[in-house]
C-alpha cells in the first residue's frame, strides 16, 4: 500500500491494520512471552473467567471465543465442557495457526474418550466490529485481552451484545487501566519491565511497548461496565482479580 492510499483510509482501520500485523508477528512466541510476564498467572485467570462463563449453561452450550488468539481458552473450554461447541474468532491468521497444534494435543489427551474434543473447537477469522453470525447464536461468549485491542468498542460491545442470546453471559478478562495510578504496576513494571521481557523473548520491542500505552489509553474497569450496560447488558459483575487486580473479570448477561 502506497502512502497516498494509507492517509485514504480512516485512521481507525489505519490502527487496526497495524494491531493486526503487530500480533501476526509475535504469534509463534505469543505463549512463551506471556508465560514469562504472567508468571504463569494467566493461566489461572482464564481458568477462573471460564469456570464464572460456564456456571449454568448447560452440558452443551455454544461459545463464541472472541480474539481467541493461540486458543488458550478455547481450548480450556472444550477440556472443562466436552459437550461445548466453540467458535475461536480472531482477526489474525497467525495467531490462529500458531494454536492449531494445541487442538491436535487435545485430541491425543482425549483420545481415549471417543469424543473429537478438537472437531468442537472452529478456528475462524473474524473481526470483532462485525461478526458474521446471526442474532442470538451462542449461549455465551469469553474474550481475554482482546477489547483493549478493539478500535470502536461501543460498536463491538454492541455486536457482542447481538449474537449472544437473551439470558446469555459473557466473561471479559482484561487489563483496564486504573481508576489511580500505581507506581510499581504502571510506573515501573507495565511501563518498563514488560517491555523488557516481551522483548527478550519475541525479538519484538515495538509489540511490547504497545501493550503498556494500550491499557493507560483504556477504559476503567468501571467504564467498561457501563458500557455494557450501555451495549444492553443488564447484570454486570466487574471484578480485580489476584494479585492486587493487575487483571479484572467482567461477566454480564
Amino acid at each position: 500500500m502506497s502512502t497516498a492510499d494509507t492517509r485514504a483510509l480512516p485512521k481507525e482501520r489505519i490502527a487496526a491494520e497495524h494491531v493486526q500485523q503487530m500480533f501476526d508477528r509475535i504469534a509463534p512466541r505469543y505463549d512463551a512471552a506471556n508465560r514469562v510476564m504472567s508468571a504463569g498467572v494467566d493461566v489461572l485467570w482464564r481458568r477462573k473467567a471460564i469456570g464464572r462463563l460456564l456456571d449454568g449453561l448447560g452440558e452443551s452450550p455454544r461459545l463464541l471465543d472472541l480474539g481467541a488468539g493461540t486458543l488458550d481458552g478455547a481450548v480450556e473450554i472444550a477440556r472443562r465442557a466436552p459437550g461445548a461447541r466453540v467458535i475461536a474468532a480472531d482477526f489474525a491468521r497467525e495467531m490462529l495457526r500458531a494454536g492449531r497444534a494445541k487442538l491436535r494435543d487435545l485430541q491425543g489427551d482425549h483420545a481415549s474418550s471417543g469424543v473429537n474434543l478438537a472437531a468442537r473447537v472452529q478456528p475462524q477469522i473474524a473481526d470483532g466490529h462485525s461478526l458474521p453470525y446471526t442474532d442470538g447464536a451462542f449461549d455465551g461468549a469469553f474474550s481475554a485481552f482482546c477489547v483493549r485491542n478493539l478500535a470502536d468498542l461501543p460498536r463491538a460491545s454492541r455486536e457482542l451484545r447481538r449474537v449472544v442470546r437473551p439470558g446469555g453471559r459473557i466473561a471479559i478478562l482484561e487489563f483496564f487501566r486504573p481508576e489511580r495510578s500505581r507506581f510499581f504496576f504502571d510506573k515501573l513494571y507495565n511501563a518498563r519491565v514488560l517491555p523488557l521481557l516481551g522483548w527478550a523473548v519475541t525479538g519484538d520491542r515495538e509489540a511490547y511497548r504497545y501493550l503498556p500505552a494500550s491499557i493507560a489509553a483504556f477504559r476503567t474497569r468501571e467504564e467498561y461496565a457501563a458500557l455494557l450496560r450501555d451495549a444492553g447488558f443488564s447484570h454486570v459483575d466487574a471484578r480485580p482479580l489476584f494479585p492486587s487486580g493487575v487483571a479484572s473479570l467482567v461477566v454480564a448477561s
